[in-house]
């Protein structure tokens, strides 16, 4: 790739551009795919990081403090007036590239996450330094690309990010990505200038449409994670989807007929598409099941031709107009775009908001059809049809299943408790935290080894994500199911990708879930439940999360209400999990006052069970059960400790 002139053009005809110095496609292409790969990486270990900051410093500061870094991307254009346009790039490419191998050294921080962001809102503008010249299909193409291959990459690793871990294969993968790009940069930077476009505000603008992109990508399209919670699909049958979606994306691509002069109206209709299918698949109002497929693999082809149609203008290589670095703030913008609606997103998980979140990936995709809109006027003849290169890009696509086979055969896998004698059954209930522990770290291993220690044949699960922001978009309840050998019942609750689960070794009979009744926009709480058999017995458990705060007294109580109705008396029963209310309260005694459940800390057991030293998880059975070896063991994987009990079937 080949930087442009720091002079700018303010009016009068095109200047000769001179002989191409402009390096070939491949290396072209790809800087602009792994700098999008390592980007979206670095936003998705930033996103806990916010929220461990949130803890420690309140959300008013959290989101101060947010809020400016993702308005770094606005010094472009004071780094390209004090270094030139080279220098914009080795800010923004090369400082991501940094971020991404301090990440790999250091494991993710919050400073880092604060660094790396920053720094990845320069690199948005940066990116159209770069692919100055290319056409919009191509810059696109590369973009489309880039992702597959992250998303390929992250399969390998059951979804958990390699920046979080350690040992050879996570260094491999850092070190490729790292290489690469550092490769392609330097080509870049070694290379001479290409004449910088005049360039109105309207067609600078049409940089913006890379961050709606971007954040339905991170956290709908090309997250398996989401496609398997939301769709009910296996982990590997949701990579699938997305697979053919972005084969396909890349052969529309390649084929011509991602045509370059289309009527704006048409790509408002194809955002309104896009926007409508993401909002009614994501959020909290949102459908499940396998109406989520072709949202995914359609929404994969209109969000990648939206892209081509709104970044052609700023990357032509000559033209009339204003400043270049109008495009740097029309890229800036795109990426206050991707904090305001993944940050937004973030928060609806935790508080509520004034409207409900589906409205967020909607806006996404409506954004994404109105910026193209803005810039589809500008196009120049249509593409010939390329039949055969259709083909090939989408066959190409293929090799992304490498990431899917490497899951099947080599992910992480353990051995659950053997079965139980003489009816005793070993239950654990724990409140996970999305696998973010104490320090603000993304670790399952370290849940897995907690829950692991009480070798237990049925656990309950809160916090539980499966796609999440906060936890990455890490399908946290498929790891640790393949980590501990243990059958996965998921329970969604807020907006799908975060929830209750029951893990099991025990064969199941029948199980379900369930929503609390709520009135505002704020998340639903949730509850699953499983008829597990034991022996020749049966026994049901449940396990749920009620709201949290001293001012929702009136909310778990309602909530409490509708979890006896949902249990209805059944006999062998445990209920478990994290109830956000202590010993004596009104909730408690709620539970309780029926004489159907008991606690099972005997004699009332004062060990807290959180790091802050409050008691508000519970596992409470029914009379037909007996309990002994009640434990609570001192934990660091979250901020609740785990709570262990034996049960056995009275006579």
């Amino acid at each position: 790739m080949a930087s442009t002139d720091l002079g700018t053009k303010t009016g009068g005809p095109a200047q000769p551009a001179g002989p191409s110095i402009v390096p070939q496609g491949p290396a072209r292409l790809a800087l602009i795919a792994i700098t999008v790969a390592v980007l979206a990486q670095t936003l998705r270990f930033s996103l806990p990081q916010y929220d461990h900051f949130a803890d420690r410093a309140g959300t008013a500061v959290a989101g101060l403090v947010v809020l400016a870094v993702y308005l770094a991307g606005f010094t472009g254009p004071l780094i390209r007036r004090a270094a030139g346009p080279r220098g914009l790039l080795l800010a923004g490419v090369g400082g991501l590239l940094a971020v991404r191998l301090l990440a790999q050294v250091l494991t993710p921080q919050t400073w880092l996450a604060f660094v790396g962001t920053a720094v990845g809102m320069i690199a948005v503008g940066a990116l159209y330094e770069g692919a100055r010249g290319l056409s919009g299909v191509g810059f696109a193409t590369a973009t489309v690309a880039g992702l597959s291959v992250d998303s390929a990459v992250r399969m390998a690793f059951a979804t958990w990010d390699a920046a979080w871990r350690s040992g050879p294969g996570p260094w491999a993968a850092c070190l490729l990505f790292v290489g690469l790009g550092a490769a392609a940069l330097y080509r870049e930077l070694s290379s001479g200038p290409v004449a910088a476009p005049g360039i109105s505000w309207r067609d600078a603008f049409g940089a913006a449409a890379f961050g709606p992109f971007l954040a339905l990508q991170v956290l709908v399209l090309s997250s398996p994670a989401f496609v398997a919670s939301a769709g009910w699909q296996s982990l590997t049958a949701a990579h699938i989807v997305i697979v053919i979606g972005q084969g396909l994306a890349l052969a529309f691509l390649a084929s011509g007929l991602a045509v370059r002069a289309v009527p704006g109206g048409v790509c408002v209709l194809g955002g309104t598409l896009l926007g409508v299918g993401a909002g009614a698949v994501a959020g909290t109002y949102a459908v499940a099941g396998i109406e989520v497929v072709p949202v995914v693999i359609g929404g994969q082809v209109l969000s990648a031709w939206l892209l081509a149609v709104a970044c052609r203008a700023p990357l032509r290589r000559a033209g009339v107009g204003g400043p270049v670095q109008r495009i740097d703030v029309g890229a800036a913008t795109g990426g206050l775009l991707i904090g305001l609606i993944l940050v937004s997103y973030q928060v609806s998980a935790l508080e509520p908001l004034p409207f409900p979140n589906n409205a967020l990936p909607g806006l996404a995709g409506i954004l994404l059809g109105a910026l193209a809109a803005i810039a589809a006027a500008r196009g120049g003849p249509l593409p010939a049809r390329a039949p055969l290169r259709a083909l090939t890009a989408g066959a190409a696509a293929l090799v992304l299943l490498l990431g899917t086979l490497v899951f099947t055969v080599a992910g992480p896998s353990g051995e659950a408790a053997a079965a139980p004698a003489g009816g005793r059954i070993r239950v654990v209930s724990y409140n996970i935290h999305d696998a973010v522990n104490r320090d603000g770290r993304l670790d399952p291993e370290g849940v897995a080894r907690a829950i692991e220690a009480q070798r237990p044949h049925v656990v309950l699960l809160q916090e539980a994500g499966r796609g999440s922001l906060l936890s990455g978009t890490t399908d946290v309840g498929v790891w640790l199911s393949r980590r501990l050998g243990m059958k996965l019942l998921w329970g969604p609750a807020a907006d799908g990708q975060f929830g209750n689960a029951i893990l099991t070794s025990l064969p199941v009979e029948r199980s379900g879930t369930g929503r609390m009744p709520k009135g505002d926009w704020s998340q639903i709480r949730g509850y699953v439940w499983a008829r597990l058999k034991v022996g020749e017995r049966t026994m049901d458990v449940w396990s749920t999360h009620l709201e949290g705060g001293a001012d929702a007294t009136g909310e778990r109580t309602r909530e409490i209400a509708a979890l006896l109705r949902a249990w209805g008396g059944a006999p062998r029963t445990i209920i478990g999990g994290d109830f956000n209310a202590e010993p004596g309260s009104g909730e408690i005694s709620q539970l309780l006052e029926g004489g159907e459940l008991r606690s099972a800390a005997l004699g009332g057991d004062p060990s807290p069970t959180t790091a802050d030293g409050r008691r508000v998880d519970w596992i409470f059975g029914t009379d037909d059960l007996l309990f002994a070896d009640y434990e609570v063991p001192r934990t660091a994987g979250s901020d609740h400790y785990p709570v262990g009990v034996t049960v056995r079937i009275g006579q």
